[in-house]
């Protein structure tokens, strides 16, 4: 139902195509743009999700581990290694992450966090960490922290892939540059106090260097040429003369030589951190897929099993502790297992104990949100889960999804489908069945020589049964690639680089096509662009070819949404402008500049547009939330205060969004204004009577009030829009011959909604 604009309202508006400022739209002051109401509904997120991790020992010998979970903010957590029970809980400033931490030789732990890639120091015993600084200007990740020569720090950042030193005893730091060139990262150290010198891994090239801090020589590549598509070493450490190095894509751990580099052993699998056992004669490795520990022997170079750890996905902060006396020594396996879990196994009893880390879950940032078939919206984080709001309860349900970190969100029918990443993974949940064994499942991936990881273009066709995936590649990778998945085969296809060297980011479907926007980005470590344009591509769904491909958009670099646009166009958004495509003359017919912007590095998402039920286009783009006429394209700015991202509509018509601000990345918003409450207040009356669940007799009073009620409105006649609508109300409350309780009020309820907003409006 597409309203006219209503009069007499502030609205801040400017026409298509003319020209702002330099960073964005002009800014809003008190009174929103178009008048509407916002209502931050909560954190539909909270997790124990804990990374990194480091074993310590407290003033007086305790024995503790430890690991950061990921949050707003993130929390460095400490638990005795024996009892299990937490000891101390503490904020780590400024990051949602931190997943690089090391004890250093003075018995303190260090910590390096993500994003903003600062150095803090957790003095065993006290309650606040202590701020150590940025190590390098313009790195944006601390990884790989390892001890080396004379007390001192070691660690490696991203994007830089740069080597740095810190001095506890002065503070100062030291910045090495970067050791390989081409590689961005600096994933993982092992010092060798014997040789003097560092074994460091980078990506995405998956290389490992020799490193003299004293002549800053860095010697040839030491890794395979055939592990190159590992990506990186998750974690490399020094035991017996061995390198013992976890490689991120498929896990696998190989055991070399420090020396001449040979592989000694190799298993699939493994989670990063190897320790050695307590008589030096062997490493303990921990492998989720068969849940046991097991234990490298140097002698045989075999591994046998231990003991049954646990069903967990990895384990961090492994250590071994010595309980028994000198003259009986005795030990103890202790580490944080999985996300929020602690285990040990006392190698005597043969006794192996696993609890849950009891602290509050940490809110999550919001990666994607959608409105379900069921009439809920979906919120899936970063690092997983997937929450659930209802609104027409108003319940929200943290984290009630098993479901891996989802980059888009589509659904066909009652079915909700989630592009997983890593590894380009399809998982499903059936909305009309409760949650539980099976449901959610993760049903297919695409292959792994396809290379592909984060599957932000999604969307579903009901006519034709079938699901579009678009993709971004994986680390150090250009290319991404188009699947289409069909639910009752159970088929994938794939494609890559179905436009060369291009990662696919969001797609749109109308009869039979396909649309499809690109970034000319690859991963994070790729090499640099090849192309310098994004493009749209018109996918044919019943020849299964390409039959178009276009720069929508002269110089702009990724078009980051695409939607069918009221008038059923194609729109999207390309680096800031607007652009109308008409399917049948197969060409863009129309281009507007919404905001100035220039992209200076890796782009997936930014736009995010929806065609609201007011037969207008919503969107945010670069944390503005905005309005534009879906007849005259003018723009109206609605917000750009609160950094809004991400964007969905449910059946009612309201707009759901997640802030951008700075530790409030896991808020869920939800916006209405009086157009959009209308017209999904007249749809839901329209399904009322066609699905039989109001009579016709109730149906033509409510929808004749109703549409009175519209009328005034956009003529700027506020009581009289209210006096018809409660008559609607009325009709309703003695209307229970023709329509159940229920129908009658959640119509109700959403009708004294409306009502409240339009009272809540001045000057009207």
């Amino acid at each position: 139902m597409k309203l006219s604009k209503k009069m007499g309202t502030c609205l801040l508006v400017f026409m298509l195509g003319l020209s702002t400022t330099a960073t964005g739209p002009k800014p809003v002051d008190a009174q929103d743009a178009v008048p509407g109401a916002y209502e931050m509904l909560g954190t539909p997120l909270k997790r124990v999700v804990g990374v990194g991790g480091a074993p310590f020992d407290g003033p007086d010998g305790t024995p503790y581990i430890s690991a950061s979970v990921n949050g707003s903010p993130a929390q460095f957590v400490s638990v005795h290694a024996l009892t299990l029970q937490v000891d101390k809980v503490i904020e780590i400033p400024g990051t949602s992450s931190a997943p690089s931490m090391i004890t250093g030789a003075d018995g303190n732990v260090y910590i390096g966090t993500t994003g903003s890639a600062e150095l803090f120091r957790y003095v065993p015993g006290t309650a606040e960490l202590e701020p150590l600084g940025k190590p390098i200007a313009g790195e944006t990740y601390v990884y790989g922290l390892t001890n080396g020569p004379d007390g001192k720090l070691y660690g490696g950042t991203y994007p830089g892939g740069k080597m740095f030193e810190y001095d506890p005893a002065t503070g100062a730091y030291r910045n090495f540059g970067t050791l390989v060139p081409g590689e961005k990262y600096i994933r993982a150290t092992a010092y060798d106090a014997e040789r003097g010198l560092f074994y460091v891994g980078t990506g995405t090239g998956n290389k490992l260097v020799e490193f003299d801090p004293a002549t800053g020589a860095v010697s040839a590549n030491g890794m395979p040429a055939s592990l190159s598509v590992e990506e990186y070493p998750n974690s490399i450490d020094l035991i017996g003369g061995k390198l013992f190095i976890q490689l991120n894509k498929t896990s696998t751990l190989i055991v070399m030589d420090k020396l001449t580099k040979a592989i000694e052993y190799t298993r699939a699998g493994v989670s990063s951190q190897v320790i050695p056992s307590a008589d030096g004669t062997k490493a303990y490795l921990f492998t989720p897929g068969d849940a046991y520990v097991h234990a490298y022997n140097f002698a045989t170079k075999q591994t046998e099993s231990v003991f049954r750890f646990g069903k967990y996905n990895g384990w961090k902060s492994a250590r071994m502790i010595q309980t028994g006396t000198p003259q009986s020594p005795a030990y103890t396996l202790s580490a944080w297992a999985g996300y929020n879990a602690a285990v040990t196994y006392d190698f005597a009893a043969g006794k192996q104990r696993g609890q849950t880390i009891d602290v509050p879950g940490q809110p999550i940032e919001i990666r994607s949100i959608a409105g379900g078939p069921d009439g809920r919206v979906y919120a899936s984080g970063t690092q997983g889960g997937v929450g659930i709001y209802d609104p027409a309860t108003g319940v929200m349900e943290p984290g009630s999804l098993g479901i891996s970190q989802a980059e888009g969100i589509t659904a066909i029918g009652d079915v909700l489908y989630f592009g997983i990443y890593p590894q380009a993974r399809l998982a499903m949940f059936d909305t009309s069945r409760p949650a539980g064994t099976g449901n959610p499942a993760e049903i297919a991936k695409l292959p792994a020589d396809s290379l592909q990881d984060r599957p932000f273009g999604m969307v579903a066709s009901e006519e034709l049964g079938k699901l579009f995936m678009g993709t971004v590649p994986q680390y150090g990778q250009l290319g991404g690639a188009f699947a289409v998945y069909d639910p009752a085969t159970k088929s994938l296809q794939t494609y890559r680089n179905l436009v060369q060297d291009q990662s696919i980011i969001t797609l749109a479907y109308k009869d039979g096509k396909v649309y499809g926007g690109t970034s000319i980005w690859g991963a994070y470590g790729a090499p640099a662009p090849t192309a310098k344009e994004g493009k749209l591509f018109v996918w044919d769904a019943a020849t299964g070819q390409k039959e178009l491909e276009i720069v929508p958009v002269t110089g702009k670099q990724a078009v980051t949404s695409l939607i069918v646009g009221p008038d059923g166009n194609i729109w999207g958004f390309d680096e800031g402008v607007l652009f109308i495509f008409d399917p049948a003359a197969r060409t863009v017919t129309e281009t507007h500049e919404v905001m100035p912007i220039r992209y200076a590095g890796t782009v997936w998402t930014d736009a995010f547009m929806a065609t609201g039920k007011d037969g207008n286009v919503y969107g945010t783009a670069r944390g503005v939330f905005f309005r534009i006429d879906g007849e005259t394209k003018q723009v109206a700015i609605l917000d750009n205060t609160r950094q809004f991202s991400n964007l969905t509509v449910d059946r009612n018509g309201d707009l759901y969004m997640r802030s951008g601000i700075e530790g409030k990345r896991h808020e869920l918003w939800r916006y209405t204004n009086p157009d959009l409450a209308l017209a999904g207040m007249m749809e839901r009356i329209d399904d009322s009577a066609a699905d039989g669940s109001m009579g016709q007799p109730l149906y033509k009073q409510t929808s004749n009030d109703l549409r009175q009620a519209v009328h005034h409105w956009q003529a700027g006649r506020r009581d009289q829009a209210v006096h018809f609508l409660n008559k609607v109300v009325d009709s309703l409350e003695t209307g229970d011959k023709w329509a159940s309780e229920p129908v009658r009020s959640g119509l109700q309820a959403g009708l004294n909604e409306i009502i409240g907003l339009m009272q809540r409006i001045p000057g009207n």
